[in-house]
């Protein structure tokens, strides 16, 4: 048995694709193949979700909420909690099922496994703590709000992080007493029903959490569908755009996660050791394939030579491998067709003007090395306004803060950024000034996973993750009891 049979007899692959009514089944639709990234292992043939076995799975959801939503919330907990104990017990398979569907490094995904697991905790602790709130007595009425889950969730999820994302929209939708069906995304189909089907073994009952397959079409089906209430949609801007487009006439409640393009600020009085290894992971782990990316380093003129000399050395010192391999630091992006898509945007950076650093040479198969390139802070090549998503740096020198904070702010998205000094003042005020829903002082992805993430621009709608991000799956409901005297003056 060869080394790769072997991790797909660990992963053991799901027999079917789509899950309705608390079981793995198949759509029924148009056929696609899936396979391994690292050396184009055929892994499995799905069938997409035809629109008569979607529309048939929303129509189960919808059935299946009202009784959900009647439960008590401490049995929701108990359900997502038990999830989340089996996801860690089954750890070594979904770490091979992720590097398999994926072609992230083995260590990534055991990161992703763990992640996932925190996610339906965190949602846990939420599904009895999200309160309503009541107001000041006026004399005559009292008044109070009240937390209604919003229905049937869409949740369309990307294929970087599969499982995190299931978790992350399944899990405080669940909490707070809805159904979900779960676009799979095509690229990466298989860790999505291993997840409904660790849910449905903790107890969540059939229906609640439906995973179909298929292109975007299938998506913008869900999104369109009159019993759909909400579609909760983390991916590129341009179907961002799309998904809000399709859920407009509906008038239902969007939650969009979406593009980054995100600058991390270098000032010379960083730590810079600190800096450095946080600089490099933020953008080539997950072979850059991250919305919020550290993609774009701007680096004080004092020390910009040392540290981006630094940052390449580094750079080049990633070992680039297969996924499975102990040794490899970083695996493949999701396609090699993807890793050409990236090759050519720093091809057309370099033909205007960008200097490469380290990398920058073709692409062998899926594989694409870490690369790194110089670029002018006045009249900089396209690809600093474009989201990559692959493992490309740029690098901008800047004199001074406020130029810091305008380089940082010189781009149409807004979904996260960065900064390092040892100035209290200054780091407050880049934080502040700098245009994103997320910002990390002396530390570039440092996890949080109670509190809220999401953008502003192109980067998004809404917030996922804390309070904010668990009551984004409610409606808030308002109250009035009439406690006036009969005899009472009213307007009414």
């Amino acid at each position: 048995m060869s080394t790769l049979a072997g991790h797909i007899a660990t992963a053991r692959l799901p027999a079917a694709h789509s899950f309705v009514s608390g079981a793995l089944c198949h759509g029924g639709g148009r056929e696609f193949a899936t396979s391994h990234p690292g050396d184009g292992t055929w892994l499995a043939t799905v069938q997409e979700a035809t629109p008569e076995f979607g529309d048939a799975a929303v129509r189960e959801a919808a059935a299946a909420q009202p009784a959900w939503a009647a439960t008590s919330p401490h049995q929701r907990a108990r359900v997502l909690r038990a999830a989340a104990d089996l996801i860690e017990a089954q750890s070594v398979r979904l770490a091979h099922l992720v590097t398999l569907d994926n072609g992230k490094t083995l260590a990534e995904a055991y990161g992703e496994v763990a992640v996932a697991a925190a996610h339906l905790r965190a949602a846990a602790g939420w599904a009895a703590t999200l309160e309503g709130s009541t107001f000041p007595a006026d004399g005559g009425t009292l008044r109070m709000t009240f937390r209604e889950p919003v229905g049937v969730v869409a949740a369309i999820i990307p294929f970087n992080t599969t499982l995190v994302f299931a978790a992350q929209k399944a899990g405080p939708a669940l909490a707070a007493g809805n159904a979900v069906l779960l676009k799979a995304p095509e690229v990466s189909p298989l860790a999505a029903p291993v997840f409904a089907g660790l849910l449905t073994d903790a107890g969540l009952p059939p229906g609640l959490l439906q995973v179909l397959q298929g292109a975007g079409e299938v998506g913008r089906r869900l999104a369109e569908h009159p019993a759909v209430t909400m579609v909760s949609f983390t991916g590129s801007t341009a179907v961002g755009r799309q998904v809000m487009r399709s859920a407009a006439d509906g008038m239902k409640r969007v939650l969009l996660e979406l593009g980054g393009k995100s600058a991390n600020i270098v000032y010379a009085d960083a730590d810079l050791d600190a800096a450095l290894h946080a600089t490099v992971g933020g953008i080539f782990r997950n072979a850059g394939q991250r919305c919020f990316s550290g993609s774009r380093l701007l680096v004080e003129e004092p020390v910009a030579a040392e540290f981006t000399a630094r940052v390449v050395e580094l750079a080049r010192s990633i070992r680039v491998g297969p996924p499975f391999d102990p040794d490899s630091q970083l695996g493949t992006l999701i396609s090699a067709a993807e890793a050409t898509r990236v090759h050519v945007m720093v091809q057309e950076a370099v033909e205007q003007g960008a200097k490469v650093l380290v990398g920058g040479e073709p692409p062998d198969g899926a594989f694409y090395a870490p690369t790194v390139l110089e670029v002018a802070p006045v009249n900089p090549p396209d690809i600093v306004y474009q989201e990559v998503f692959g493992p490309v740096l740029t690098v901008q020198r800047f004199s001074g803060a406020e130029q810091a904070v305008a380089l940082a702010n010189d781009s149409p998205f807004g979904l996260v950024g960065g900064c390092w000094t040892r100035d209290l003042d200054r780091a407050l005020t880049t934080a502040r000034r700098v245009r994103s829903g997320y910002f990390w002082i002396n530390s570039y992805g440092a996890l949080a996973l109670d509190a809220p993430i999401g953008g502003v621009g192109l980067s998004g709608v809404g917030r996922e993750l804390g309070r904010l991000g668990h009551e984004a799956y409610t409606e808030t409901k308002t109250v009035i009891i009439d406690t006036a005297s009969a005899d009472a003056p009213r307007w009414y």
